[in-house]
C-alpha cells in the first residue's frame, strides 16, 4: 500500500501575505529557553527548499486559549488530512459517539418450495465500514456468514430474481468535485455512496521484472468488479514497468470513463516483496456489493437465476413499507468509526460522513449540505466564515483552504465538550505528539496537542505548501520545530 501524491497542485503565492504577517512570542521565559524555539524556528524559515513556499504556523496555551505564536496564521493554505478533524468535530457534536449506521437485507416476494420468487435487496444507509477488515464484526467473512446462515434457516435454496443493492438516500455524485484524475482510481480515492462493501476497493498482486526497465508482471486480482459470471467484468490494462530498488511502490490505477477498462501506470520496484500489493478503487461501489453478496451465495451452493444490479438515486424502486426485511446490520458506534478514521486518515471515511450529515437535514444527502452543516459548527465555536473553506471531507483536494488559526480554535474549543476524550483518542500518537497529519503534493500538515519539557500543554496547527524538497524531508524538517517546543519549555511565563 502506498500514501499517494498529487501530480498537480494549486499553490498560493507566498507573497499573499507577506506583508502582513506577524511573528508574535509572548510571555517568554527571563532564562533564555524561548531561544531554543526561535532558533528551530528561524534555521526552519531559512531552508533553500521553502524560498517559494507558503507557511503558516499557530500556538495557543491549552488552557487559557492564549495565542502564543502565529505566523501568517489567518492565510487559508491546502491541509490535506488535517481537513479530517472538521469533520469529524463535526460529526461527533451532530451525529453523538453513539450513532451507528444500519444496513437492510430485505425482499419483496414470495417465499415457496425452498425458492425466493423475487427480487433480494441490499440497502445501503450510508456505512462505510461494511465489509470493512478494519471492523472484526464487519469483516466480509461474518457478514457473507450471517447472512448465509440467515437465508439457510429460512429454508432456501435458491432464488429467482436479482440480488439488487440499493442506494436510495444520497446523491449520484459519489466522487468530490476538486478530486484529482491520478488519485481517483486508486483506494484512497475510492468515491463513497449509501451502500459501501469492502471499502470500495480490490486489491491487485503485482511482481517486478527479472531488471529495471523490464514489464512488471499482473499476479492476480482479488474480488475484481464484475461478478464470477464476467459479464461486466472490468478489464485490466498494465503498462507497469520495474523501478529501482528501493524506489518503492510507485503504482498506481487510472479509470476509463468511457470504457470498463483500467490501467495499471508507474513503477513496482525492483526489490518488492512477494505479497506486493496495491488497492484499486471501485467504479460503482452499490453494484460492486451486489455482485459479491450474489457471488458469495453462488459459491455456498444457493442458485440464483438472476443477476447483480444496482438501484440509484433516480431509479424505481418498491417502497421499504412493502418489503420484509430479513436483517439489519448495525456499523460499530460512531466513536470507533471516527478513531478509524484519524488514525488510519480513510477518506471513504471522511465523505461518508458529509453525507450523513447532510442526510440530517436533507433528502437525497448532497455533499455541499453536509460541509454547510460542517462550516456552521465551525462558526457556532467561534470560527470567521471565510476560514474554512472545504470541499471535501477527507482533505484530498488540493482545492480546500483552511487557516492556522481555524484549526487551533477548533482544537481548543472541542476541549469542552462532552465527547472530548472520543476525539483525542483518535487523533494518532506521531512522533510523540497526540496530532493529525497531512500529505498531498506540496503539502504537509500536523494539527494537534503537544507537552512541553514541564508537561505543560499547547495546541498548534502548522502547515506548509510547495516546498520543493521529498514529502519525507519536509516532514523531518517540521519534526524539529515542533521538538523545540516538546524538549524546551518555549513559552514559559515570567
Amino acid at each position: 500500500m502506498h500514501i499517494h501524491a498529487y501530480k498537480k497542485f494549486m499553490q498560493i503565492p507566498v507573497g499573499y501575505a507577506l506583508a502582513g504577517c506577524v511573528l508574535v512570542l509572548l510571555a517568554l521565559s527571563a532564562d533564555g529557553q524561548s531561544r531554543v524555539f526561535l532558533q528551530a524556528w528561524q534555521r526552519f524559515r531559512q531552508l533553500p527548499q521553502l524560498r517559494h513556499a507558503s507557511i503558516s504556523m499557530e500556538v495557543m496555551d491549552a488552557s487559557s486559549g492564549q495565542v502564543v505564536f502565529q505566523y501568517q496564521s489567518q492565510v487559508g493554505l491546502a491541509p490535506a488530512s488535517c481537513n479530517k478533524v472538521f469533520t469529524a468535530a463535526a460529526a461527533l457534536e451532530r451525529l453523538g459517539p453513539g450513532f451507528r449506521y444500519k444496513t437492510l437485507l430485505a425482499y419483496r416476494e414470495t417465499i415457496r418450495s425452498h425458492t425466493f420468487i423475487g427480487n433480494l435487496y441490499l440497502i445501503g444507509g450510508g456505512d462505510p465500514t461494511l465489509g470493512s477488515w478494519r471492523f472484526p464484526s464487519r469483516t466480509p467473512e461474518n457478514i457473507w456468514k450471517r447472512w448465509i446462515t440467515l437465508l439457510r434457516s429460512a429454508g432456501i435454496a435458491q432464488i429467482q430474481g436479482n440480488i439488487v443493492g440499493v442506494d436510495h438516500i444520497f446523491s449520484t455524485q459519489m466522487i468530490p468535485g476538486g478530486w484529482v484524475w491520478e488519485d481517483i482510481g486508486n483506494y484512497y480515492g475510492a468515491g463513497c455512496a449509501a451502500l459501501n462493501w469492502h471499502e470500495n476497493q480490490f486489491d491487485i498482486a503485482l511482481q517486478p521484472g527479472a531488471h529495471v526497465g523490464d514489464a512488471a508482471h499482473l499476479v492476480a486480482v482479488k474480488h475484481q468488479p464484475g461478478g464470477l459470471s464476467g459479464e461486466r467484468q472490468m478489464q485490466i490494462v498494465n503498462e507497469l514497468l520495474t523501478g529501482e530498488a528501493g524506489s518503492g511502490d510507485q503504482a498506481y490505477v487510472f479509470f476509463d470513463l468511457t470504457r470498463p477498462v483500467i490501467f495499471l501506470r508507474g513503477t513496482v520496484p525492483l526489490d518488492a516483496p512477494p505479497d506486493f500489493t496495491i488497492a484499486a478503487s471501485v467504479p460503482d461501489p452499490v453494484l460492486y456489493a451486489a455482485e459479491q453478496l450474489r457471488d458469495t451465495l453462488l459459491q455456498a451452493g444457493i442458485i440464483i437465476n438472476g443477476h447483480a444490479e444496482a438501484v440509484h438515486l433516480h431509479d424505481s424502486l418498491p417502497s421499504l413499507e412493502e418489503m420484509t426485511i430479513l436483517d439489519q446490520v448495525y456499523s460499530p458506534p460512531l466513536d470507533s468509526v471516527i478513531y478509524a478514521f484519524l488514525h488510519r486518515s480513510i477518506n471513504l471515511y471522511g465523505e461518508a460522513l458529509v453525507l450523513t450529515l447532510s442526510s440530517l437535514e436533507h433528502r437525497p444527502a448532497t455533499r455541499e449540505t453536509g460541509l454547510e452543516v460542517i462550516h456552521r459548527f465551525c462558526r457556532q465555536i467561534g470560527i470567521d466564515s471565510t476560514a474554512v473553506n472545504t470541499v471535501d471531507g477527507s482533505g484530498l483536494s488540493p482545492a480546500n483552504r483552511v487557516t492556522a488559526h481555524a484549526l487551533v480554535t477548533l482544537l481548543y474549543q472541542v476541549q469542552h465538550k462532552s465527547w472530548f476524550n472520543d476525539f483525542y483518542e483518535a487523533l494518532p500518537l506521531i512522533h510523540d505528539i497526540r496530532m493529525k497529519d497531512g500529505y498531498i503534493a506540496g503539502v504537509r500538515s500536523y494539527a494537534g496537542y503537544i507537552q512541553d519539557r514541564k508537561g505543560k500543554k499547547w495546541i498548534f496547527a502548522f502547515i506548509v505548501n510547495n516546498f520543493t524538497v521529498s514529502a519525507g524531508k519536509m516532514r523531518d524538517e517540521m519534526w524539529k520545530v515542533l521538538d523545540a517546543i516538546k524538549h524546551s519549555q518555549p513559552f514559559a511565563a515570567k
